[in-house]
């Protein structure tokens, strides 16, 4: 052949011993998994500073009414305490899965949204004294109390959805995997 040329030759002995340490390493992704969960994790409890679903779209905002009453982190939606963000966890899923959530009991209404059924009920609410904005105190800072009853009501949370993969989550997922896979 004329000019410049290349020769490429597959040594089969080659080619089989890196599928076998392919084989290897693939029987036990733990460490994978783990660099894949703290990535995720560390994502997620980023949205919760953005006020970003994973697909790009904003939280629905606060209820006006909400927002007014709400004590602490007025302006930060799903965050009241914190403890929803800080109790965003990964765990292994078997041997080749990683899972990312919250083991709080109503993530899930704030992750899918929904309506909940409150039923009547009796209730005791106690009532301070001077300003308007004190009107419903503690019971330790009561200076009257009164028994009321509730009515049934429905309460509709929205969906904000803080769980899930975003295309830059997808793409570092691959580069982990495929820098683990390279080793």
């Amino acid at each position: 052949m004329a000019g410049s040329h290349i020769t490429v030759t597959v040594s089969p002995q080659t080619a089989e011993a890196r599928l076998q340490h392919l084989q290897t390493i693939l029987a036990s992704p733990g460490e994978m998994l783990a660099q894949v969960g703290e990535h995720l994790m560390r994502t997620t409890k980023d949205r919760f500073r953005s006020q970003i679903a994973s697909d790009g779209t904003p939280w629905q905002a606060l209820q006006p009414r909400y927002q007014r009453r709400k004590k602490k982190n007025k302006d930060k939606i799903l965050t009241l305490s914190a403890d929803l963000r800080r109790f965003i966890t990964w765990q292994p899923d078997g041997q080749d899965a990683v899972k990312v959530g919250s083991n709080r009991k109503y993530a899930a209404i704030h992750q899918f949204g929904g309506t909940i059924q409150k039923k009547a009920r009796q209730s005791s609410v106690h009532f301070g004294v001077g300003k308007a904005k004190h009107l419903f105190v503690k019971k330790s800072k009561a200076a009257r109390s009164k028994q009321v009853t509730i009515g049934a009501h429905e309460v509709t949370i929205p969906a904000r959805p803080f769980l899930g993969l975003s295309a830059h989550d997808r793409r570092e997922i691959t580069e982990i995997t495929l820098e683990w896979l390279q080793r």
